[in-house]
């Protein structure tokens, strides 16, 4: 699971809603009647202003032969002069848009605009101020999707690329950083300002245009494909830099090799900035990472920032070598990307982290498609591109894309990415072009199979039942998701491993194409287990009902740890004694692949049973630190003092911050008194990425203690790091709804971080209070962030419809259901037990 963003789907009761929302008009590509051939800026960063001066003059290209005008985006411009082929140019500007009169004779033109701009997107000035005294003096860019057009005039769309030059003055002592080879620098000690000169001389889209500037340690990480490699680090966090980019030299290689196109372009630099509003940027030649992706020695210990660095780096192919024509097409460039984070892991690790990856991945997704929304992969029905940057398009596009690569195998697949690179290097590209490359190669018809997994919405659920009787093995198999003449079932290839008391495997594969079916396998003999998708060739929620015999044998003996985890869940359900310890078994296997391991405690926490206890509690100290957070946060299932006990002696001290931190998390859903002294007292124990504290908030949060409201909502105030106020806007949201905490969180509507503002509307959201409404709509109107904007239209619909009563009311009744059920269960089991059996 990745640990370098703290993102999730907001949950709903029921059926998730539509994504596309009221309002919405449908996306098409727009008109390119001039090509942008070159662009140069020649700017000055004023820092105390906030504000980018200068000069573009942009070498255009006529494509449309009737064309009479250029449109260039520059929003909120302060527009000086306007030049055409050296000579004052007819324009209009309206404040989002330059439009500049282009003779029809002229098929080629140099325009040259002068202008100054205060962003507020897209350039960013960051400085230190009462409340974070430790923020640095920096400024940095951040123009994907189409916010380039606040710092520099451009064409704000994928589908044009263009060379491209910068020459930027900054403060002196600062250093600049951009796209391509570094020209020239004057940085003279005596000179008030220091000048920067970088030259891109392969087309890039404008959203891969990178300006970062500030006080850096440069690292110098030597060749890799014969270009040089540095990572940019905040001074004092050489160490922490070497330790984290250490291996992209190694990444750079193999990914090349795999690709049979070396990395292509002049460098690699990696530059770490504060307060960065995604994970990771990949403008060409230049990724910008957060601070997060720094890990410390103990961060290290259980935390890898390999695979930020490994999206990022694969993205200098898929997205920049390759550029997706339209953002309707964005997988192509993220789901490739997300898709060589789990190659770069296979490479290291083996095929057991490369399928326990995509497994995270698939519950990511569906945590968005069961809980917010389903949409296709490529939809063109959005307000704002970044609506769809999505887990659907980077998690469900990385998903089908290993789908392909398990169904065509490895020489197919890779001959066609191979060609699909080549053929379109440097261009542009949309999803027709992959399943042509991917056809021409296998001779496959692939248009269904893309149908159903990239141009239309949703997943198979499916229930799959085995038994065995009479020499025969029968598999029912049925898809359980909604069918109709609209969304009708899916097809796809199902195999099974039926593996025999003695002999070989014997693999079967079906083609499934009904909403029920029901195979009938000639099978003398019981087999000892049976591997349902072995492979993971498909993008399905699986629910595998099998005697105890075969899951028992198949958690402990089948060839690859994903065949093993698989039982965990179905022997958990049945939460008898034999399944429990089968469970327990696997749980103390040290030479277990760690994800077996924890999807077993995780099986066992879910029953809730004393007995389930009673082995957890064993392997609270267990060595593999992935291992011991997966127990803990077992534990959290029981509301017992003496789990209580436990998780507040690991929440207190660990080799971990991962550890502790899901302790604490734990700790309060076991909503015992011991908890809250604990949870305030490690409130504000600094950790990577501030772990511990948002654990302690979600305990907090879980608990339901009201005296924590007092403690939650001063975490909430600016100053505090962004990753624990978002937990804390979240916690306040779940102890209360008091109006005046409601007005508290309305306040933060207005606080510059997106992502706090985010999940202000999501909190909200989980008050349910319609008063909040009122207050939305109007902060919707100023909104310019497409990911807040999106998330105050679904607020408005989903507080609009809910009902008075609280959720959370539900779901405590919910929660003391099942407890109620694990131990009635256990009752029925003993008393099954004690019954003598007749013969």
């Amino acid at each position: 699971m990745s640990l370098h963003a703290r993102c999730g789907s907001a949950s709903v009761l029921g059926a998730p809603r539509p994504f596309t929302l009221a309002g919405t008009a449908r996306v098409y590509e727009r008109a390119r009647p001039f090509a942008i051939r070159h662009l140069a800026l020649d700017l000055v960063l004023d820092a105390p202003g906030k504000s980018v001066s200068g000069t573009a003059v942009l070498d255009i290209e006529r494509v449309d032969a009737s064309a009479g005008e250029i449109v260039l985006d520059a929003v909120g411009f302060e527009i000086r002069t306007v030049e055409l082929a050296g000579k004052k140019a007819r324009h209009v500007y309206d404040g989002a848009s330059i439009r500049i009169a282009v003779p029809e004779s002229a098929r080629t033109a140099k325009v040259r605009i002068v202008y100054r701009a205060v962003p507020k997107r897209g350039l960013y000035f960051l400085a230190p101020d009462e409340h974070v005294k430790q923020r640095p003096h920096q400024v940095w860019s951040q123009c994907q999707d189409e916010d380039a057009r606040h710092w520099f005039p451009c064409h704000d769309k994928p589908h044009l690329k263009m060379t491209f030059e910068l020459t930027v003055t900054v403060p002196h002592g600062w250093f600049a950083l951009s796209n391509g080879e570094l020209v020239k620098r004057d940085d003279k000690r005596g000179a008030k300002s220091w000048r920067y000169h970088w030259k891109m001389t392969e087309p890039l889209p404008s959203y891969l245009v990178t300006l970062v500037a500030g006080e850096f340690s440069e690292i110098e990480a030597g060749k890799a494909a014969g270009i040089p490699v540095t990572y940019f680090v905040p001074r004092g966090r050489e160490a922490d830099g070497k330790r984290s980019f250490r291996r992209t030299p190694e990444m750079i290689e193999h990914f090349g090799k795999l690709l049979g196109v070396a990395y292509p372009w002049n460098k690699y630099a990696q530059i770490v900035v504060s307060d960065f509003i995604f994970g990771g940027m990949e403008n060409t030649t230049a990724t910008t990472m957060y601070e997060h992706l720094l890990l410390d020695e103990r961060a290290a210990l259980d935390v890898t920032s390999d695979d930020l660095i490994a999206h990022e780096l694969a993205h200098q192919w898929f997205g920049d070598y390759v550029t997706c024509r339209d953002w309707s097409h964005g997988w192509l460039n993220e789901g490739f990307a997300t898709f060589f984070e789990h190659l770069d892991l296979e490479h290291k690790l083996g095929k057991d982290e490369y399928h326990y990856a995509l497994r995270g991945d698939l519950d990511a997704y569906f945590g968005e498609a069961n809980g917010r929304y389903r949409r296709p992969i490529v939809c063109q029905d959005y307000e704002a591109p970044i609506d769809i940057f999505d887990r659907h398009l980077y998690q469900k596009g990385g998903l089908v894309l290993h789908m392909l690569r398990t169904m065509l195998g490895d020489d197919a697949f890779w001959t066609s990415v191979r060609g699909y690179l080549k053929k379109h290097a440097r261009s542009i590209v949309e999803t027709r072009d992959l399943m042509r490359a991917l056809e021409e190669v296998s001779g496959r018809g692939l248009e269904q199979f893309f149908e159903q997994w990239v141009y239309r919405a949703g997943h198979p659920d499916l229930e799959v039942k085995i038994e065995h009787e009479k020499g025969v093995l029968n598999v029912g198999i049925r898809q359980t998701q909604k069918i109709d003449k609209e969304a009708p079932c899916f097809a796809f290839t199902l195999t099974l491993d039926v593996v025999p008391e003695k002999g070989k495997t014997v693999r079967h594969s079906h083609r499934i194409e009904k909403p029920s079916e029901t195979l009938a396998l000639p099978c003398p003999e019981r087999p000892r287990f049976v591997v349902v998708d072995p492979d993971f060739a498909i993008l399905a929620d699986v629910k595998l009902e099998a005697p105890f015999d075969m899951l028992e044998r198949q958690l402990a003996g089948a060839a690859t740890a994903r065949g093993r985890w698989l039982a965990a869940q179905p022997l958990g359900k049945r939460g008898d004694t034999p399944s429990l310890e089968a469970l327990g078994r696997s749980l103390s296997r040290e030479n277990e692949f760690w994800g077996v391991r924890a999807e077993a405690a995780q099986a066992l926490g879910r029953t809730r049973l004393a007995e389930a206890f009673d082995i957890l509690k064993t392997k609270i100290k267990t060595k593999h630190h992935k291992v011991r957070r997966a127990v803990v946060q077992a534990l959290g299932n029981f509301r017992t003092t003496d789990a209580a006990q436990m998780l507040r002696a690991t929440a207190l001290q660990d080799p971990s911050y991962l550890v502790e931190g899901e302790a604490a998390r734990s700790l309060g859903q076991t909503r015992q008194p011991v908890a809250f002294d604990t949870l305030i007292e490690i409130l504000d124990r600094p950790a990577w990425a501030d772990v511990i504290r948002v654990g302690a908030l979600d305990g907090l949060a879980a608990l339901r203690d009201d005296r924590a409201i007092t403690h939650v909502l001063a975490r909430t105030k600016y100053g505090v790091d962004s990753r624990g106020r978002r937990a804390a806007i979240m916690a306040l949201a779940k102890l209360t709804s008091e109006r005046k905490y409601r007005e508290a969180l309305e306040e933060l509507l207005d606080d510059w971080n997106p992502h706090v503002r985010v999940d202000v509307v999501r909190a909200l959201c989980e008050m349910g209070d319609a008063k909040a409404r009122a207050v939305l709509s109007r902060h919707l109107e100023s909104e310019q962030d497409g990911r807040v904007r999106r998330r105050i239209r679904e607020a408005l619909l989903e507080l609009g419809a809910r009902p008075k009563e609280r959720e959370a009311e539900f779901r405590d009744e919910i929660d003391k259901l099942k407890t109620e059920q694990a131990e009635l269960m256990a009752k029925v089991k003993k008393l099954e037990a004690a019954v003598p059996q007749k013969k």
